[in-house]
């Protein structure tokens, strides 16, 4: 069946065939008699539930899909879309690819392995309650004091709230405006960090700011290191402030490989690299051979969060190399052994100090520490030891009489 080319697509009622009756009333193709052709077309979801399938074969011109290479690409290993797609299309998607696994095509049972429905961005936005449909909402360039917002044609106060991006709330933020302002890599760190990817996200231009310091510490952090030339190797012995700096490299290797694998929890992944940055500013051994290794895996971990800043500070510390070619690094498990932990000093259930204390110490010697402890001392003194109650790898508490 060939379409009319004299359709006139208004937008308004039903479909644009129906109203052509010398298309729509024709013989019957079987029999002769009169018939109607049908006007309805399927869902436009179910024309793009099988992209999928061409992407593995893209440029065959006689066919839709080579099955030996749609099998060899497939099944998707990851869908990552919106809360609206989970009723038509990917729906629609398992039912193509049912149909054509039992048609032969196809060895593989379901289109995608693992789905991901990320949440919306919302903005700040404006309304006035004492208005109805599209005009109770206030554009923001149109408030003259976000302190006091006020409709600016009839003067009523205005309702602040967030609410999802939309052209018809007016509460929109242009990503080139923030792209000038502050540069991509800020605006990839704050939607990363500011909320885990299936959440819905508040855009504040306030945290927007603070991941702009966040990667200016960063870049004032390695450029002002000078890194050597060889790379320092690593000492057999290290001191108490090395094995504390080498346990947080290794414990920010360890959680943000986690949360990237896992369940793409990039909010807590950005907080590390965070944590990270601060011990390596508070670390009094930058001349030390685990600084070094700790720069650089910094600036490794960035980079799929801040691919561009890395890029230049990678290229800074003396590599020729893309820092997205760079192997990913692997945890030490030893670097995260400690060898002391702070142990908490409690009177009646109540916090009264810490103390540090061997990490491998028994419930007996933790208790002889804390009992022997200038902490304890000073509360315990003419007093009655009832009980002592040991946490072991936490606290001591204390229950006197």
């Amino acid at each position: 069946v060939v379409l009319p080319d004299n359709v006139e697509l208004s937008g308004r009622g039903g479909s644009p065939l129906a109203k052509l009756d010398d298309w729509v009333n024709v013989p019957c193709p079987t029999c002769g008699t009169p018939a109607k052709r049908e006007t309805d077309t399927m869902d436009t979801f179910i024309d793009s539930s099988w992209y999928y399938l061409r992407y593995a074969d893209a440029r065959n011109e006689s066919q839709v899909f080579e099955p030996a290479k749609a099998n060899d690409w497939l099944p998707v290993d990851q869908y990552v879309g919106g809360i609206e797609h989970a009723i038509l299309h990917l729906l629609y998607s398992r039912f193509f690819t049912k149909f054509l696994r039992d048609r032969g095509l196809l060895n593989f049972d379901e289109p995608f392995q693992r789905l991901l429905t990320q949440g919306m961005v919302q903005g700040l936005t404006y309304r006035n309650p004492n208005r109805g449909g599209k005009d109770q909402w206030i554009p923001s360039d149109r408030v003259a004091d976000p302190s006091d917002p006020r409709d600016p044609d009839t003067g009523e106060p205005l309702e602040r709230l967030y609410a999802t991006m939309s052209k018809s709330k007016g509460n929109g933020v242009a990503p080139e405006d923030v792209i000038a302002k502050y540069g991509v890599d800020t605006a990839r760190m704050f939607i990363l960090f500011k909320a885990p990817p299936e959440k819905d996200l508040e855009w504040d231009d306030a945290d927007v700011e603070g991941q702009s310091r966040f990667l200016n510490r960063v870049w004032r952090l390695v450029t002002d290191y000078r890194a050597p030339s060889p790379a320092p190797t690593l000492p057999e012995t290290l001191t108490k402030v090395e094995k504390d700096l080498r346990r947080a490299v290794h414990l920010a290797i360890r959680d943000i490989t986690e949360d990237i694998d896992g369940d793409y929890q990039f909010n807590t992944a950005v907080s590390e690299l965070m944590k990270l940055s601060n011990a390596l500013s508070d670390a009094d051994c930058k001349t030390s051979a685990v600084y070094h290794e700790g720069i650089e895996t910094l600036v490794i971990l960035m980079a799929p969060f801040a691919p561009h800043i890395a890029e230049e500070l990678w290229q800074g510390l003396g590599y020729s190399e893309s820092v997205h070619q760079h192997p990913w690094p692997s945890h030490d498990p030893d670097a995260l052994v400690v060898d002391e932990i702070t142990l908490v000093i409690q009177i009646m259930g109540k916090t009264r100090g810490t103390i540090q204390v061997p990490a491998a110490a028994s419930k007996a010697e933790l208790e002889q520490f804390a009992t022997e402890s200038e902490v304890a001392q000073r509360y315990l003194e003419g007093k009655t030891i009832k009980k002592v109650i040991v946490v072991p790898g936490k606290l001591v508490n204390f229950v006197v009489a």
